[in-house]
């Protein structure tokens, strides 16, 4: 059965004609602007502190109210938004060598064909502020971003540093601000969206890093090297004092007195005094972070607003991923496959958008199909390596219709990780804050009256949950009971599959097991016919906990493939296996190192701490450029590795 890219044509076409409804009544083309943040939860309370959104974007618009993220990590859950790929298939599976990181997303070639440059083809002016992904930093800031007309972003290893943050703007050497990020970013964000570039039609990104835990630095203290751990974020420092004995919310799965879970998980102990503390001083911290986000969002609305543009501006509120603070008796962090970690805000609004909300899954896959509906670009010049589905019908028809007529039928989610588990907390009385033990591949599945967990770890442990009677995820189902066997057999083969799907396979994965399209959702997999078929699949397996993808490792796959495997993207970018190898040598004269010797770190003057907000201008003249010692790598004190890159 032939799968649609999106969905079914009526539903496409009605939701087409009320955006040409919507555009006609527009002198121009509508404007996009991007809200998106870094580390943000939606279950445990963070839109509470953004009423600019909640309030002016979320009150008219669309929200999807499960949507979550392919992986709960900053660098793969970015790239995938980028380029509408799964992270198995853009082999950018973490934050830095030789996982992932912004040198690999280049080697790859990947950085030739993303969002900016489809944004560009439908006629906008492209621009981001912010941080893009990890590991672009005052090492490699010369080979700037893509695409991008106006691009103003965040270097590491200052990202994470909120008195000093760094910046460089398409390319050029490096600044540093005497500045709260936060503020500086705001000021940034003023420019390009108070300018109206003689008419013509702009996206824009600005995507502040917090609430995101401080790495490197002991916060509010005059910098030291030495100090380095991971703290909570910095506030401004107007917002320092506010929600006193604020808590992180004492959910079922906080700090639990029974934890039955694999992994290094399952071996964690129950929190003592001085991690709930750590736990409280997170939550509190993030809740003020946000808040200085939140002005900064009125702002921008406000530019909008006044200028008459923004009822012809598509508004999107996200973020990478969500955040954990003491579920499961993990103090501060993220990388689980669990509800916290990956379910997000996704909130859109703009001309032809209704009011309203859809409990159909959806992932950031999704996203940039759902932003070249929005740009006007014909489906015919759409990339065709997208694994991810125009989301527009989603507010064209009520859920049952929908879920009873999309095809394919949005159900299951695939969730991913490779690489360490961290807790990100230092001072506590913990024996390990990281562990190998944390790739694992999960589906989700999201049906009208029933949800599974099922996860399945490189330790080759398996996880089942029922989320509707178990929304916390903390009681297993029993994996050998009889009466679970169906449910079980069916999700490892559906995994099995949609672990290295691509393409239609990622949007209707069901349809790599069942081709003839008699199968669409776990309901219909679970007819008895099916039970044999389902028996004699291999179940997912690991052979060991790596740091990266492999294919040797990952065995089985299905379809069924010779000794080379899957394909895992490659038809749709360089080879990209073999990154962060310790090779210096180059025996090709085409070819050159990018952004190897690591990236150093050194102690930067800070300055404002953000009691008020000062303006464009009066931050704008605290920067100042980096001195070539301050850019020298060998001040870093980090591991060398080296990667070849050819081409532009």
């Amino acid at each position: 059965m032939a799968l649609s890219r999106s969905t079914s044509g009526a539903l496409l076409a009605c939701f087409t004609a009320l955006l040409l409804t919507a555009r006609a009544a527009t002198a121009k083309q509508p404007n996009i602007l991007f809200l998106f943040t870094d580390d943000q939860d939606l279950l445990l309370g963070s839109m509470n502190y953004m009423d600019a959104i909640t309030e002016r974007v979320q009150s008219k618009g669309f929200t999807f109210e499960n949507h979550h993220a392919t992986v709960s990590l900053c660098c793969p859950s970015r790239v995938a938004i980028l380029r509408g790929q799964h992270a198995h298939n853009t082999n950018n599976t973490f934050v830095s060598a030789p996982g992932g990181g912004y040198n690999k997303f280049v080697l790859s070639g990947e950085d030739r064909d993303y969002l900016p440059h489809w944004v560009k083809r439908a006629g906008y002016r492209a621009e981001y502020i912010g941080k893009l992904m990890n590991a672009y930093s005052t090492d490699n800031y010369a080979i700037a971003p893509k695409g991008w007309d106006h691009f103003d972003g965040l270097l590491d290893p200052y990202t994470y540093i909120y008195l000093t943050p760094a910046f460089s703007l398409n390319g050029q050497k490096p600044v540093y601000y005497q500045e709260h990020q936060t503020d500086v970013i705001r000021a940034k964000a003023y420019g390009p969206i108070n300018l109206s570039y003689g008419g013509e039609p702009w996206y824009l990104t600005v995507a502040p890093t917090s609430p995101h835990q401080q790495f490197n630095d002991k916060p509010l203290t005059t910098r030291v090297p030495q100090q380095t751990g991971m703290w909570p974020p910095v506030p401004l420092e107007r917002h320092m004092n506010l929600y006193p004995g604020l808590q992180a919310p004492r959910t079922p799965n906080f700090n639990p007195a029974t934890q039955n879970k694999p992994s290094w998980i399952g071996e964690l102990p129950v929190m003592d005094e001085t991690s709930i503390a750590f736990s409280d001083e997170t939550y509190r911290r993030r809740a003020q972070a946000i808040t200085g986000v939140n002005e900064m969002f009125h702002e921008l609305l406000d530019i909008l607003e006044d200028a008459g543009e923004l009822n012809n501006t598509y508004v999107i509120f996200s973020a990478d991923h969500g955040y954990h603070v003491g579920q499961h008796r993990v103090p501060a962090g993220k990388m689980l496959p669990y509800r916290e970690d990956t379910q997000v805000p996704f909130i859109i609004s703009g001309p032809g958008i209704p009011h309203g909300n859809t409990s159909l899954p959806s992932n950031h896959v999704d996203i940039a199909p759902t932003l070249l509906t929005f740009l006007g670009l014909p489906q015919d010049q759409w990339p065709k390596f997208f694994d991810g589905r125009d989301l527009s019908p989603y507010w064209s028809a009520n859920e049952e219709q929908l879920r009873a007529t999309l095809n394919p039928a949005p159900e299951s989610l695939l969730i991913e990780f490779w690489g360490p588990g961290a807790i990100e907390a230092t001072g506590l009385n913990l024996d390990k804050t990281s562990d190998l033990r944390n790739t694992y591949k999960t589906i989700r599945i999201v049906g009208a009256d029933y949800g599974y967990l099922y996860t399945y770890w490189c330790t080759n442990q398996t996880e089942l949950y029922d989320t509707v009677a178990d929304p916390y995820e903390l009681s297993p189902l029993d994996l050998s009971a009889p009466a679970n066997a169906p449910v079980v057999s069916r999700l490892n083969g559906l995994l099995l599959a949609a672990k290295s799907c691509e393409q239609d396979g990622c949007r209707a994965p069901w349809s790599i097991l069942h081709p003839d399209g008699s199968v669409r959702t776990l309901k219909d997999a679970l007819a008895s016919k099916y039970d044999a078929f389902y028996a004699s699949l291999p179940e997912v397996h690991f052979k060991t906990c790596l740091l990266v993808q492999s294919r040797f490792n990952e065995q089985p796959f299905y379809p069924f493939t010779d000794g080379v495997g899957p394909s895992l993207g490659s038809k749709f970018r360089q080879p990209t296996d073999d990154y962060g190898v310790n090779d210096t040598s180059s025996s090709t004269p085409a070819k050159r190192r990018i952004a190897g010797r690591g990236t150093p770190f050194v102690p930067l003057e800070e300055g404002h701490r953000g009691a008020v907000y000062r303006g464009p201008e009066a931050i704008e003249a605290t920067k100042r450029e980096f001195t070539d010692e301050e850019l020298d790598w060998q001040l870093g004190g980090v591991s060398d590795f080296y990667v070849e890159y050819t081409g532009a």
